[in-house]
């Protein structure tokens, strides 16, 4: 593993500690699973190439467009159409160069649109991950060191954009930047190059660290009978744009008020893409254990804010996201195959499952940031510290399983 961040000395504090915590927790591959497969129409000509595409990435269609036929750039037009899900997955070109390398070779207009099958299976996937975490509290029940450990295979590896050997900010993102202060610190990650074509998911690195380091703090929090809220205030002194929204989530989610009985709150605060976002989950266990998410209230703090609607219409939906792959989602794989080729083996949120989301926005004139991505961090941690309320149970593996 090569170290990302190592103030103090992790080692020797966990050592001497009054009270550690140890724990493992591994994530699934995942599928983008976008309604709309992929598809792409192109019209490859002499002197020009028109392609029309739903896609994320206008650039990279036309470059493509352009090495397959010859032409250049300026000869090659993009129409974007409206996408049925990106999610990242419409980010890469695999399926624009099937429709221009057809269109080429049969000189006449051509439409690819991938099977549910040839989607899931020979798709690109949010990365697996492995993770060790250790903490500890001294005689006060105050966190005094933290060490992550993490074995993830590198998206910027896999895509040529960072040399051999060095470290992977992607794989780090929301671990390396973890914003508590613990004077302890270490955090370590190890590249795993496995032949599994990996490639962005929403929200990308925070996607899996936000559930990670917020679950293990929630952990640490409940070993030290330390309020999870609180604990959190505590440890964010220079950090006034993660306190507002966590304060405000706080506030509006009732948080410490009297539940119906059989329900629990639980609660995450992530940065990522500029903007903070603090949400809380209230849940229950239903039938043979499985988890019932009834209401998350969400705070983010996206800076300067255009459209009030669009900011809370992208929380619901990476909320819907992130909470379908927490209670769904993961990729199976045997002997070399992808076994989940459709919605039967790679189940999505149903309409019945989908909460009630309520969105409070902090505008208070910092740097604008994004709203697409950071909505989907928060929500698997909050939905499991609130199953470690309820049950006293730490979920440390993902999908979450029943819990009996």
């Amino acid at each position: 593993a090569q170290v990302a961040r190592d103030p103090g000395d992790a080692k020797q504090a966990l050592a001497s500690a009054a009270t550690t915590v140890e724990a493992t927790y591994r994530f699934p591959y995942l599928a983008h699973a976008t309604m709309e497969p992929m598809n792409c129409t192109a019209h490859v000509r002499e002197d020009a190439c028109d392609i029309w595409v739903p896609t994320q990435s206008q650039t990279v269609v036309r470059d493509t467009a352009a090495a397959i036929t010859g032409l250049p750039p300026e000869s090659v037009t993009v129409t974007p159409t409206f996408m049925g899900g990106g999610f990242g997955r419409r980010s890469a070109a695999d399926f624009v160069e099937d429709a221009v390398h057809i269109s080429k070779q049969v000189g006449a207009p051509v439409q690819v649109v991938y099977s549910r099958e040839d989607d899931m299976r020979a798709g690109f996937y949010r990365p697996a991950g492995y993770n060790e975490l250790s903490g500890a509290l001294d005689a006060e029940g105050k966190l005094v060191a933290w060490r992550h450990r993490m074995a993830v295979p590198s998206l910027l590896r896999e895509k040529g954009w960072v040399a051999p050997g060095a470290i992977d900010r992607v794989a780090l993102e929301g671990a390396q930047n973890l914003p508590y202060a613990i004077p302890n610190l270490h955090v370590a990650w190890a590249d795993v190059d496995l032949p599994i074509s990996i490639h962005f998911w929403r929200s990308v690195g925070s996607s899996h660290n936000a559930w990670v380091t917020e679950c293990f703090f929630d952990e640490l929090c409940h070993a030290g009978g330390i309020d999870p809220v609180a604990g959190r205030m505590g440890l964010l002194e220079g950090h006034p744009r993660h306190q507002r929204v966590l304060q405000l989530v706080a506030e509006k989610s009732g948080w410490g008020t009297p539940l119906p009985e059989g329900r629990a709150r639980g609660v995450a605060v992530h940065e990522s893409f500029g903007s903070f976002v603090a949400q809380v989950a209230e849940v229950s266990l239903g039938k043979q254990g499985r988890p019932r998410v009834h209401r998350v209230v969400c705070a983010i703090d996206c800076g300067d804010v255009v459209n009030p609607d669009t900011v809370e219409a992208q929380m619901e939906g990476a909320i819907a996201f992130g909470l379908s792959a927490a209670l769904h989602g993961r990729v199976e794989v045997s002997e070399g195959r992808v076994l989940s080729a459709n919605f039967d083996r790679y189940p999505l949120l149903r309409m019945r499952e989908m909460p009630r989301v309520e969105t409070h926005i902090v505008a208070e004139g910092d740097p604008m940031g994004g709203a697409g991505e950071p909505g989907t961090p928060p929500i698997a941690p909050a939905v499991c510290n609130a199953l470690l309320a309820l049950t006293g149970k730490p979920v440390r593996s993902l999908p979450i399983a029943p819990i009996v």
